[in-house]
């Protein structure tokens, strides 16, 4: 079988050399989006780290939070993927680390042929954090949401919510009868499922190019809605499953908590995942270091 491994990041360049390098084969190819306002991204520390898996770079966007340039930025990486035809796709960002060696990430791929990987939030936390406004209603001045210019940010953030209070009023709803489910953006999913989500692109930019966060609910939407939800492998009872979360997150200490040396021994002891996030190797290269290390060393447990 073979991957493609597609990277979503603007720093962090150490953590995705040692990816690069723990993962090097054959059957794994890298697809790297760098944010374009990232313009003192290390692109030597990458090249030429592998010598059996290929390397791309797509075309870069600027990407700010809860825009539709999120979105964006992964169809860009799919679609320049499935052009070699790979059996699976796996979305990551520049600061995750494989809880799995090499060989126990082929392994159990091979094990789960077909399955999809795509995680849904349970119904009532969508409610309560009423999801379905992010795509109910048009959002707009998106990319100053996070602005640290005050001159900008203020102004047309005051517009951006009279216009929000404006459509509530006017009972505005954009979504039809459609249901839209929620979940994590990280996923895995199969060539043929991939092939669905590109061939989608009406659809995606007709509901989630003035959405707010859209990338949490478009392909959770697609995968429900299609032929392809009766094989995501998160449907299975827990106990069946070996995979719990596809990517680790500690959303308890941090929005998400950013992993230090002292999380060690408890990251070393994960085995529901397939990748941890999030580090930083500019505030703490030693836990990556460490990771990684331990990555090469590791027994192959039953997976």
């Amino acid at each position: 079988m073979r991957h493609a491994i597609l990277i979503t990041t603007h720093n962090n360049e150490e953590i995705t050399q040692h990816l690069l390098k723990a993962y090097d084969d054959e059957n794994i190819d890298f697809y790297i989006h760098v944010d374009k306002k990232a313009i003192h991204y290390k692109y030597d520390l990458i090249k030429n780290v592998c010598h059996k898996s290929q390397v791309y770079f797509v075309d870069s966007l600027k990407i700010y939070w809860g825009t539709y340039n999120q979105i964006k930025s992964e169809l860009i990486l799919l679609r320049t993927a499935i052009k070699k035809e790979y059996d699976y796709y796996h979305l990551i960002s520049g600061c995750d680390i494989p809880l799995f060696t090499k060989q126990q990430f082929l392994d159990f791929f091979e094990k789960n042929k077909g399955k999809e990987f795509v995680e849904f939030s349970p119904e009532e936390i969508a409610i309560e954090n009423k999801v379905i406004d992010r795509v109910k209603y048009y959002y707009i001045f998106m990319n100053s949401i996070r602005s640290s210019h005050a001159i900008l940010r203020k102004p047309q953030t005051f517009i951006r919510e009279t216009f929000l209070k404006l459509q509530k009023f006017l009972k505005i709803n954009r979504i039809d009868n459609q249901q839209f489910k929620y979940g994590s953006n990280w996923f895995d999913i199969t060539h043929d499922f991939a092939k669905y989500v590109i061939a989608s692109q009406k659809w995606i930019d007709k509901y989630f190019k003035y959405s707010c966060c859209g990338d949490e609910l478009f392909l959770q939407t697609l995968l429900f809605n299609s032929k392809f939800s009766k094989d995501n492998y998160y449907d299975l009872p827990k106990e069946e499953r070996k995979i719990q979360l596809g990517r680790y997150v500690d959303w308890e200490r941090g929005n998400p908590y950013t992993f230090v040396e002292e999380d060690y021994e408890e990251i070393v002891n994960i085995h529901s995942s397939f990748f941890i996030r999030k580090f930083d190797y500019s505030k703490d290269s030693k836990i990556v270091d460490k990771l990684f290390q331990n990555l090469e060393g590791s027994e192959i447990y039953e997976i």
